[in-house]
């Protein structure tokens, strides 16, 4: 019985080795192919992002941004005349650019100049690792570093700096602020994302399997239940867990169906396990100390995927934050609601010119 037992467990091991040999060597190895569009779902995206699309400003200016050598970022930036000061936005997960430029131009017709950033892996710019549209963070801190140095890079003399930051992009502005040191003037964070909303499922399970699965090279793995672009079925003009309103809620996809570049979906391994760690610094305690600045956040009630009640408990241990919460809105809250977000951004702006009737007060 003994040897039949030792026999088995070494049976055992064996297929779970072949197993994870043959994971890690079709991650290692992956051929990445861009899902091809037909022309009918071209046509489709095209006829569904009719009135949708914001134009560019007239003075919009596209740059590249290198934070460290062979990393390129994709920025762009629109001046304003007097401007009262620079809003960087930061977008979130999958965001990129012109995705938000209805909100950009509406903060620099407030009499801002606004500089956008996509940070590394979506967008057009620089993409670690070789399938481009996997969703994958090196680290946090890194992310956090590029977009400090960005800040300080297109700031003017001592021009107050203010942030619009969105979901991921809020995390990153989080740990930004806790560890760079960077002069702001106020924040606001929409639906920022604390910490990961893993609904049915238990968040320490996922955090831990994140951690072993990377531990043993499968980081590059899509993480169960995700997947590459579209999700599927390609349909234009339905509600989804982000966003409940059929009008906006795929714009993102029909802007990827027409340029496959600006493609990202599905989180990796990796991801999740970078998340998780970096949910955990911001949420030890004392290390958003040096986060002394006002903080506008705004959270959403119906939120699938971030998890908007640590969220607000963050904002009540801060020294100077306070939250409006929309109780019907889902994640997808910057393009859910075009009256939703309008009272976003008049809040915000209302937040950044009592920020700067401090500051000049201060003087």
């Amino acid at each position: 019985m003994l040897k039949f037992l030792k026999l088995s467990a070494i049976a055992f091991a064996t297929l779970l080795f072949i197993i994870w040999l043959a994971i890690y060597l079709s991650v290692r190895f992956e051929k990445h192919q861009y899902t091809e569009v037909s022309p009918e779902q071209k046509a489709q995206a095209t006829e569904y992002l009719k009135g949708k699309v914001t134009p560019l400003p007239n003075q919009w200016k596209w740059h590249t941004f290198n934070p460290e050598a062979g990393v390129n970022l994709r920025t762009g930036s629109v001046d304003a005349m007097n401007a009262k000061g620079t809003i960087i936005f930061v977008p979130g997960f999958t965001g990129t650019i012109e995705m938000q430029m209805a909100t950009i131009t509406q903060l620099n017709n407030a009499g801002f100049r606004v500089a956008a950033i996509e940070y590394r892996g979506q967008g057009k710019s620089y993409r670690p690792i070789s399938n481009p549209e996997k969703g994958y963070v090196q680290d946090y801190g890194l992310l956090a570093s590029d977009v400090a140095k960005y800040a300080r890079y297109v700031q003017r003399g001592n021009e107050p700096l203010f942030f619009f930051s969105i979901s991921k992009g809020g995390h990153i502005t989080l740990r930004m602020a806790a560890e760079q040191g960077l002069d702001v003037a106020a924040f606001a964070l929409v639906v920022p994302m604390v910490k990961l909303n893993t609904g049915k499922f238990n968040y320490n399970f996922i955090k831990h399997l994140s951690h072993v699965l990377n531990a043993i090279g499968l980081g590059k793995m899509y993480a169960p239940g995700q997947a590459q672009w579209p999700p599927l079925p390609l349909a234009f003009g339905v509600a989804d867990d982000c966003n409940s309103n059929p009008a906006t809620a795929q714009f993102q996809s029909a802007l990827f169906a027409l340029d496959e570049s600006l493609r990202t979906r599905g989180t990796t391994i990796k991801w999740l396990k970078e998340t998780t760690n970096s949910t955990d610094l911001l949420l030890s305690e004392g290390y958003m100390r040096q986060l002394t600045q006002p903080v506008k956040m705004f959270t959403a009630g119906d939120d699938s995927l971030v998890d908007s009640t640590v969220a607000a408990e963050l904002c009540a241990s801060l020294q100077n934050c306070q939250v409006t919460h929309f109780p019907d809105a889902k994640h997808c809250i910057n393009r859910e609601s075009q009256a939703r977000m309008n009272e976003i951004i008049r809040q915000s702006l209302a937040f950044y010119e009592k920020a700067l009737g401090d500051l000049n007060r201060s003087k």
